[in-house]
Parts: C-alpha cells; structure tokens; sequence
C-alpha cells in the first residue's frame, strides 16, 4: 500500500477514466484505443511511463476479444504483420529513449492526420491483401508502435482501404495488435521501462478496461456495416484533433 497511495492523484483518476473509453472503442472497433490514450496518458504521465502503461493497458484490452475473433482472421496475414513488425519494434523502442518527448509527441499527433487525411481523401486498393503490402504495412506499424505506441494507422488504414467487412477488419487487428503489443511489452521490459509505478497504473486501470471492452463488444454485435466504418472515421479524427492539443 505504500507504493499505492502516491499513485491515488487526480492524475490516476483521469487515467482510469479514459481508458474506460478507449476499452469502449477497442470493444466496438478492434483499434483506437492507443490512439486515445498515447497522446492523453502521455500527457499526464512521463512518456517512457506512458508508453510501455500504453502497452501493457492494450495487452490487457485484448484478452476478452481474442477468442471470438480467432474464427474470422486470415492467420498468413497475421503472420506476415507480425515478421514484419517485430524489428521495427525494436527500433521504436530505441527512438522512445532517444527522442526527446516534445518530439515524440508531435510525431504521434502527425502520424494521426496522416491518417486521417488519407481516409478522407478515400485511398482505396485494389483486389486482396499482398505479402509485399502487409510486409510495408507492418513495418511502419511495428516502428510506430514501439516508438509512441500508436502502431494502428498503418494496419487499419490498409484494410480499411480494402473491401473486406467489418468483422474480418475487426478481427485481423485485433490478434495483430495482442501479439505486437505483448512483443513490446517484452522489448519494454527488458530495456527496464516496466517499473514498480507502471505495474500499478496498470492493474489500477485494468478494470475500466474489462468494463469498456465489454460494453463496445455489445455495441458492436448491434451494428451495421456502415455504422462500423463512420464509427472507425470518428475514432481517428478525434485522436486527430486531440493530439496537438496536449
């Protein structure tokens, strides 16, 4: 208890509260919630506190999801993500110690309104995924992700622009984003990121997560194909717009 009672601040609070949210986006959508808690989390906390809480708060997001969507993904495509990612993982670990955190934070905000630009200029592929598409997306992926956290633009965006439906999307990011975000917690860990407070935020936060992941996995099964994709715009203009103000 001792460890805990510095801990119990407006700041925790605040944190417990918006990964309720973002567990209500990861639930419904299969992705966003990094995109909620990067910019705000490292706001309230040191970065390389932010991050590795980030990484171990979306492991955590995942586990209530894994089973269902285990019979709507395209494993080879998983695995192509995954190879591919995993050094660039490495890599963003290192940038996460090397650049300064203003800069961190400006590149998480920009990698968002790239995103989000390219969605609404209706970047569209054509025909199905490709291993030589899936290796460029999860390269990018795995290099944002150990370095801000957000790894989720590049992948989202690539099926997103794709004809796939909702619940195949939905699915594919989420295994990917349990197996890159366990890989980073390990990366995190072993660089000594992993301290006594970050394991704290995190089991303080967990049960807003369960809790919200819960309730967007209900939503979800109540929506529409259509409803599933503003829903996803929704969630990366307002990382977009939330971004630079922090």
């Amino acid at each position: 208890m001792e460890a805990v009672a510095p801990l119990l601040t407006a700041q925790t609070a605040a944190a417990v509260a918006l990964v309720a949210f973002a567990g209500v986006l990861r639930g419904f959508s299969g992705f966003g919630s990094a995109m909620v808690l990067a910019p705000t989390l490292a706001a309230l906390f040191p970065i390389t506190q932010a991050v590795p809480l980030i990484m171990l708060l979306e492991v955590a997001l995942s586990f209530q999801l894994l089973k269902d969507a285990a019979r709507h993904v395209v494993w080879r495509e998983i695995a192509i993500l995954v190879v591919a990612a995993l050094p660039g993982l490495v890599l963003g670990a290192w940038l996460l110690e090397a650049v300064p955190e203003h800069t961190l934070r400006l590149a998480i905000s920009a990698a968002i309104l790239v995103f989000l630009g390219l969605l609404l200029l209706d970047v569209r592929r054509k025909g199905p995924a490709t291993p030589a598409g899936l290796g460029v997306t999860g390269a990018l992926s795995g290099v944002a992700n150990g370095a801000s956290g957000v790894g989720g633009p590049p992948v989202v965006l690539y099926y997103l622009a794709g004809d796939g439906g909702s619940v195949a999307l939905r699915a594919t990011v989420i295994w990917y984003f349990f197996i890159i975000d366990a890989a980073s917690a390990g990366i995190y860990t072993a660089r000594g990121l992993v301290d006594q407070t970050v394991l704290i935020l995190t089991a303080l936060c967990v049960p807003a997560a369960v809790a919200g992941v819960w309730l967007g996995s209900r939503l979800f099964d109540r929506a529409s194909e259509q409803t599933y994709r503003r829903v996803a715009y929704a969630i990366i203009a307002a990382a977009a717009l939330l971004g630079p103000l922090v």
